[in-house]
């Protein structure tokens, strides 16, 4: 009978689960926020969300976020003031246990242990939720060849970030640009609902550039991608605030083609966005369709 339940990832798959699961969860974070590409940078001149542009409505409206009329297809449901907000509301009554990273998931007589980078270790888990990129769950996954076998026909794609803030108007339509090489897109805050203050700009570069630039530093790569931007938009003045962001596995090429894969007693799983497709909505399918293997495993 599973009672606990580990789950390590707090984006928008491990969050999902946990809430689905109706078990005892103690989700691992590696980072200080929650949330994963759901991410939000407090900046001086305001947030700038740096990871996912917006989600589905639905799925926004489910995590009492509201709606972008104006935002890329599948793309219109946000967070205010941020993305993050989303991932704070899913998290509320979770138990999250931040800044630990996980290195190591291993069998034990009554279940699982999990032990973290300092070598400490948390035992006592019937279950396991792997809620991260594929080729991190992959590293986890031990003697599970058979999972690891799938996982290897997974491939993620990185993405470089650039975020902008003005003291002053820049004189650029606060429009969602859609950008050619080595850009992709770029989203102005101030096109989003609820948001006031200053100017500030996600820029997005392709994903041909960020493959061929994924190992520069942030500092290197936030200027290459800044004279691309104002090459493209004819921006004449300098940005009052500037940064760089890598998102080293921010969008899936190839899914595993199903929302999960698990061990023979499916006890062990792991799952994400990257198993179904690109999408938020996929990253939540993933979360729920994990959950409900526990829970019926839970029932036996």
């Amino acid at each position: 009978m599973i009672q606990r339940v580990a789950i390590v990832g707090a984006g928008l798959a491990g969050l999902c689960a946990a809430r689905a699961a109706g078990l005892s969860t103690v989700v691992f974070e590696k980072s200080r926020g929650l949330g994963g590409r759901l991410a939000t940078r407090r900046t001086d001149l305001g947030p700038i969300d740096h990871g996912a542009p917006g989600v589905p409505v639905d799925v926004a409206q489910a995590a009492g976020g509201s709606v972008w009329a104006e935002g890329p297809q599948d793309a219109r449901g946000i967070g205010i003031p941020g993305m993050s907000t989303l991932a704070r509301h899913l998290g509320k009554g979770i138990n999250v246990q931040r800044e630990i990273s996980i290195t190591d998931v291993a069998g034990t007589d009554d279940g699982f242990s999990l032990t973290e980078a300092d070598g400490r270790v948390h035992s006592g888990f019937e279950a396991v939720i792997l809620a991260v990129p594929a080729p991190q769950a992959a590293a986890l996954l031990g003697h599970e060849e058979g999972m690891k076998k799938a996982l290897a026909d997974v491939r993620m794609n990185p993405a470089w970030t650039l975020l902008l803030g003005f003291d002053a108007p820049s004189g650029l339509s606060q429009d969602v640009l859609t950008l050619t090489e080595p850009l992709a897109m770029a989203i102005p805050m101030l096109s989003k609902p609820g948001q006031i203050a200053t100017e500030r700009w996600t820029v997005h570069a392709s994903i041909a550039w960020s493959v061929a630039h994924l190992e520069l530093d942030k500092d290197a790569a936030a200027s290459l991608l800044l004279k691309a931007f104002m090459a493209a938009t004819g921006l004449s003045g300098a940005p009052d605030y500037v940064a760089g962001h890598r998102w080293r596995y921010a969008r899936v090429d190839r899914p595993l083609g199903q929302p999960f894969v698990a061990n023979g007693a499916g006890t062990l799983l792991a799952g994400g966005d990257w198993a179904l497709g690109p999408l938020a909505s996929d990253a939540v399918a993933s979360g729920r369709a994990m959950a409900q293997r526990v829970l019926e495993n839970g029932r036996g």
